[in-house]
């Protein structure tokens, strides 16, 4: 996969942002909720993820990706 990730409408590059913490210590994560979990089945149960939102310049869509 590019490391340069790719409006799904538009095929316009998409910009990476930072999120804004809504808890006291400002940080979110997502986390796996069960091993057996299709979505997350190559995730480990103890891997912590950050989502890290991308933005298109071109049509404003915005799409949140699971990072380490």
């Amino acid at each position: 996969m590019s490391s340069e990730r790719a409006c799904p409408d538009c095929g316009e590059p998409l910009e990476r942002m930072e999120l804004q913490g809504t808890d006291i210590t400002g940080t979110l994560a997502i986390v796996s909720p069960a091993a057996d979990d299709r979505l997350f089945a190559g995730v480990r149960a103890d891997e912590v993820l950050t989502p890290v939102p991308y933005v298109c310049p071109e049509c404003r869509r915005t799409l949140v990706y699971a990072e380490e």
